[in-house]
C-alpha cells in the first residue's frame, strides 16, 4: 500500500531528480506539478489524490490522479479535456473537482489562467510574425549567374530576329526567284499576304490623304464667305423694293428715249444773223 508521508520524507530529506535548490526555495522539475514550487502540498509523487492543468498543441487538458488507480501506472492519470472558452472551462473545473481540496481547486484554476494568457499570446505573435517584414538573403552568386543567362538569351534572340528578318526582305525583293525551292509554304504564304495588305494599306493611305486634301479644300472655302449686314426680313424687302424701283425708273427712261427718236424732226426757221463792226477812225491833225 502507498504511503505518501514515506515518500515524502525520502524525497525531502534524500534525494528527488526532480528538484531544484535555490539559495532562497526549491523549486520542482515534474511537468504535473500544479505550483512548480517543491513542498508537500504540492509534490504529485507524495499525494496519491493529486490534480493539475496541462497543455498539449494549444489544448489545456485537466489531469487527475486517485488511490484506486495507484496499481497501474498505465493508467494513473485521468486526462480530461477543458474548453476552449476561458469560463466554460472553469466551470468544467468546478464540476470535475467538487469534492477535493480547496487548495488544489483554487491551484488549476490559476495555472488554468496562466495557460489561457501565454495561449492568447502566442497567437497575437504568430500574427505579427507574419505582418513584420522578413529578412530574405541576396545570393550575388546566383543573381550574376541569372543575369548573364539573360544576356546571352536577349543576344541569341537579337539574332534570330535580324537573320530572319533579313531573309524575309530577300524573299520580298524576290532575291531567290518567283517560287524558291526550299522555302516552307506557310512562311511564302504569309509573305504574300504581306505583301497585299501592304499594297492595300498603300492604297487606303492615299484615299485618305485625297480626303484629307478634299476636306481641307472645302474648309478653305468655308473660311471665305460674303455675309450681308442687313439681318432682318424687312430690310431685305426694302432693299428689293428698292432695286426693283431702280429698275422701273430706268425702263421709263429708255422708253422716253425711243420716242423722241422715233418722232419726225420738225423744220426750224432759217435766223440768218449779220455782225456789223463799228470802227473808229481817228483824225490826225
Amino acid at each position: 500500500m502507498q504511503s505518501d508521508e514515506v515518500i515524502w520524507q525520502v524525497i525531502n530529506q534524500h534525494f528527488c531528480s526532480y528538484k531544484v535548490k535555490t539559495t532562497t526555495q526549491n523549486f520542482c522539475r515534474n511537468p504535473y506539478n500544479v505550483t512548480g514550487l517543491c513542498n508537500r502540498q504540492s509534490c504529485p509523487l507524495a499525494n496519491s489524490r493529486y490534480a493539475t492543468i496541462r497543455e498539449h498543441d494549444g489544448i489545456i487538458y485537466l489531469y487527475m490522479k486517485t488511490p484506486e488507480r495507484a496499481h497501474s501506472p498505465a493508467k494513473m492519470w485521468e486526462k480530461v479535456k477543458l474548453s476552449k472558452n476561458y469560463a466554460q472551462a472553469l466551470a468544467q473545473i468546478d464540476k470535475e473537482l467538487m469534492y477535493w481540496p480547496n487548495f488544489l481547486q483554487h491551484k488549476c484554476k490559476q495555472r488554468l489562467t496562466k495557460i489561457t494568457q501565454y495561449l492568447i499570446r502566442m497567437r497575437k505573435l504568430k500574427l505579427k510574425e507574419n505582418e513584420r517584414p522578413q529578412l530574405i538573403p541576396i545570393k550575388k552568386k546566383l543573381d550574376r549567374r541569372e543575369a548573364a543567362r539573360e544576356r546571352k538569351a536577349e543576344a541569341a534572340a537579337r539574332l534570330e530576329k535580324s537573320i530572319e528578318k533579313e531573309l524575309i526582305e530577300r524573299l520580298k525583293n524576290k532575291a531567290y526567284g518567283d517560287a524558291p525551292l526550299n522555302v516552307n509554304d506557310d512562311i511564302w504564304q504569309k509573305i504574300l499576304d504581306q505583301d497585299v495588305e501592304g499594297a492595300e494599306d498603300e492604297e487606303s493611305e492615299e484615299d485618305d490623304e485625297n480626303e484629307v486634301e478634299e476636306e481641307e479644300e472645302d474648309e478653305d472655302e468655308l473660311e471665305h464667305e460674303f455675309v450681308s449686314d442687313l439681318e432682318d426680313e424687312s430690310d431685305m424687302e426694302d432693299l428689293e423694293d428698292g432695286f426693283q424701283w431702280e429698275g422701273e425708273e430706268e425702263q421709263e427712261e429708255e422708253e422716253d428715249e425711243e420716242e423722241v427718236q422715233q418722232r419726225p424732226k420738225k423744220k426750224r426757221a432759217r435766223v440768218e444773223v449779220e455782225y456789223e463792226e463799228e470802227r473808229d477812225t481817228a483824225v490826225q491833225t
